[in-house]
């Protein structure tokens, strides 16, 4: 999940969104030629002098891109032409960057999303070789054709990120860690898109990614008040994941090499440290019942019947009594939901009360157990949300100030036994 404690950093590339500047950016409209020089002048007359002279003195990007379309097509061969697909990607570009660490309204983020992808699809055109200004060197016409692709990848991975979008941020996350490795903010989010999309088989990856926004020094690296919450979400999430911080140091040193993991980088989880630990599924499932009951019920409703079996468990209060209760951590906390992971660090179960939490009161990480009463299911990702009647008697290990009001202390009517699956 997206640490809620980390604020937008709407200085996550180092580039000013009207880049290229300077004199070779694109030429400013010159003054009427005088007769004498008639023939030196770019324009190939009085009109098109007006239409490039009204499109250099817009400010707004969308009437600019207007202007400079009416320019385009009513003077198709201008002398200016190679200037003038210039104005229209920096026009773009702040079009694109209009949209940047917004998220409404919807046609902003629209309107960003089409202008960075238009940008992206036309950047041979835009910095062609021929198209290069007199007064640019080679090298600022590569860096500035870097910095336009950036910026383009950085609002589309922001408007993903913002519409939750995951695996399309993810994957332009990524493109701008190929470009720019020492992004912190980036490796940030990519860790937490990926978390995001709750498949704890890729959990590894997301650690790294984590951890590699805490090793970016510089300019780049995450600003002093969000590095401390960073560190903190960093370590519950790796504790969560693996049972305990041990190797942790090591993530952190390995993840200050490169901006992505290597392939095949894995981190075991405390379930895959268990299984090693008893040597087989059986003697696993002895020694955890309850972890056991949990995964046979998840299996059955992810499997083809799932809905089928879904209408004999749903009502039943679980774990049975010869069980006891689920163990599992926190991972969030929303008003009156309450989301654990009991066999996914991502969250597979969401605890739902009658009286509101108190959010300041129950962390993350913190540990409990439970009983409740099977409501509602989603396949993908998974996750069981259970309905507590008494969190007196259902629940352990909440704090004593877990609730905004008193809880409800009325004894719940028995329920059914949760059938198992044959």
């Amino acid at each position: 999940m997206h640490h809620r404690l980390i604020k937008i950093t709407l200085g996550l590339v180092a580039v000013a969104a009207t880049a290229p500047t300077g004199a070779w950016a694109y030429p400013a409209p010159a003054p009427e030629p005088a007769p004498q020089a008639q023939q030196e002048s770019p324009y190939k007359d009085q009109g098109e002098y007006d239409l490039a002279n009204a499109a250099g003195k817009e400010t707004d990007p969308g009437k600019k891109l207007d202007k400079l379309k009416e320019w385009e097509q009513k003077y198709p061969d201008s002398k200016l032409k190679s200037a003038r697909t210039l104005m229209q990607a920096q026009a773009l570009l702040g079009s694109a960057m209009a949209a940047y660490g917004k998220t409404t309204p919807p046609e902003l983020l629209d309107s960003g999303q089409k202008a960075a992808k238009q940008i992206l699809d036309n950047l041979d055109n835009y910095f062609a070789a021929g198209a290069k200004p007199a007064g640019a060197t080679d090298q600022q016409w590569a860096d500035a054709r870097k910095t336009f692709e950036l910026q383009s990848h950085s609002v589309l991975g922001w408007i993903a990120f913002a519409k939750k979008s995951d695996p399309e941020a993810e994957t332009e996350f990524k493109k701008i860690l190929e470009l720019a490795p020492d992004s912190a903010q980036v490796s940030y989010w990519l860790g937490s898109v990926i978390i995001r999309q709750k498949n704890v088989a890729r959990y590894s990856e997301a650690l790294y990614d984590l951890a590699r926004s805490l090793t970016v020094t510089g300019a780049n690296a995450l600003p002093p008040a969000a590095a401390g919450p960073a560190a903190d979400y960093l370590k519950r999430a790796y504790v969560g994941y693996h049972g305990d911080d041990s190797g942790l140091d090591d993530l952190k040193k390995q993840a200050a090499g490169a901006a992505l993991p290597p392939a095949g980088f894995h981190i075991d989880s405390v379930a895959e440290l268990e299984a090693k630990k008893f040597g087989d599924i059986e003697a696993f499932n002895k020694a955890h019942p309850d972890i056991a009951l949990w995964r046979q019920i998840r299996d059955a409703l992810k499997g083809e019947q799932g809905d089928t079996y879904f209408g004999t468990v749903k009502g039943s209060q679980i774990p049975p009594e010869n069980i006891g209760t689920f163990k599992g951590k926190v991972v969030s906390v929303n008003d009156k939901d309450l989301v654990v992971n009991v066999d996914n660090a991502g969250g597979d179960a969401t605890l739902k009360f009658e009286h509101a939490l108190n959010q300041k009161a129950i962390n993350a990480g913190d540990s409990l157990e439970f009983k409740a009463v099977v409501e509602s299911f989603t396949k993908e990702p998974y996750m069981l949300t259970l309905s507590v009647d008494d969190p007196k008697e259902a629940i352990k290990g909440l704090p004593d100030n877990a609730f905004s009001s008193a809880a409800p202390t009325k004894k719940a009517a028995p329920k059914k036994a949760a059938p198992k699956k044959k």
